[in-house]
């Protein structure tokens, strides 16, 4: 019986360090594991796409200025196939009166998938008949043969390879994402980038590309979803722009709006030369003048509610309260004053 006792406690005490070393790895920023933090039906938009949705998107901000909830189902280069799945898991626990879907991902070729961006998008689902039905549908576009699926299924074996990855800075804080709002700590300074003219010309989609956007469509017709597409500001010529214009255009001819915020008329408060951390991603000072400009369009444009005042969503201000003395901390700004510069 000691025997058996000691076996079990280190049965125990292995699966909690290999969970906690796991997390620690691989989902410090995604964003999909947190929605699961979220009480059911609590969320009022649900943004999905790559990750400019959770760099870009300030949740807290959004919340603290009008009142509604954005969960954000996140993850880098989020895989196309995986958004109709996604949105069938937000749905088990969710019932939004908007979809948020950025489709910068929908401008590359499958070919170029990597595990990463796989493992990313599919390894912090939980495990039901759905997530099963995500990783069939996903790497069918892959050459991984079918009989070596199933280590996507239960991926444990596969993550030895990640312990030479392992620094100090692996286990440094992670508490910098804020209802799924990444608040990256080194971000607040950028090199000057030359601002880029977005182009007008279409190219075709991958034929499978076009396949998955309209299953997708077909998607959300089915289940009376209301959706609006995005394709996120960048600061360089990339050949996807192009596709993206295809994109938009089925997309349009099925009745959605695509707001693309590299041709927005009345989105030109950003500066190519501090707004940027890098050349496809705004740093906290380019999120804020995205979210103080979107989170406005949704609020005149959608019928969101206003939960300010409701103690059942005290959490979203003492989750912005923290995000604010956070960037102070890395700033030395204070967070109230900057939206006042930005507003006047």
């Amino acid at each position: 019986m000691k025997h058996l006792l000691k076996s079990i406690l280190f049965l125990l005490i292995f699966v909690v360090l290999f969970c906690y070393t796991f997390k620690i790895l691989w989902i410090s920023e995604n964003s999909v594991s947190y929605f699961y933090d979220e009480p059911k039906n609590s969320l009022d938009v649900i943004y999905l796409g790559s990750s400019n949705a959770y760099i870009h998107f300030n949740s807290v901000l959004a919340y603290d200025l009008y009142g509604y909830t954005t969960g954000i189902l996140s993850s880098p280069s989020q895989p196309i196939p995986l958004i109709k799945y996604l949105i069938k898991e937000s749905q088990k626990y969710q019932t939004p009166s908007l979809y948020v879907i950025d489709i910068t991902m929908f401008g590359y070729s499958l070919s170029s998938l990597t595990e990463g961006e796989i493992r990313h998008g599919i390894d912090t689902m939980k495990f039901s008949q759905n997530r099963i039905d995500a990783i069939n549908n996903l790497l069918s576009y892959t050459n991984i043969k079918k009989k070596d699926y199933i280590n996507y299924y239960f991926g444990i074996s596969l993550y030895h390879s990640l312990w030479k990855y392992i620094s100090n800075q692996s286990f440094e804080d992670r508490t910098n994402l804020y209802k799924g709002y990444l608040f990256s700590r080194t971000t607040s300074e950028t090199q000057p980038i030359d601002e880029y003219v977005w182009s007008n010309d279409a190219v075709e989609l991958p034929e499978d590309n076009k396949k998955i956007l309209l299953d997708l469509i077909d998607y959300i017709k089915d289940n009376n979803l209301n959706v609006l597409f995005v394709i996120p500001k960048r600061s360089f010529e990339n050949p996807i722009d192009n596709r993206l214009n295809s994109a938009s255009a089925i997309l349009q001819e099925n009745n959605f709006t695509v707001l693309n915020f590299n041709t927005l008329d009345n989105f030109t408060n950003i500066d190519f030369s501090t707004d940027f951390y890098n050349s496809s991603h705004l740093n906290i000072y380019g999120s804020t003048k995205y979210t103080l400009y979107f989170s406005k369009y949704l609020k005149e444009n959608y019928n969101l509610p206003n939960h300010k005042g409701d103690n059942l969503y005290n959490l979203w201000d003492s989750e912005y309260t923290r995000f604010k003395q956070d960037f102070k901390n890395l700033t030395k700004k204070d967070f109230d004053e900057l939206l006042n510069e930005y507003n006047s």
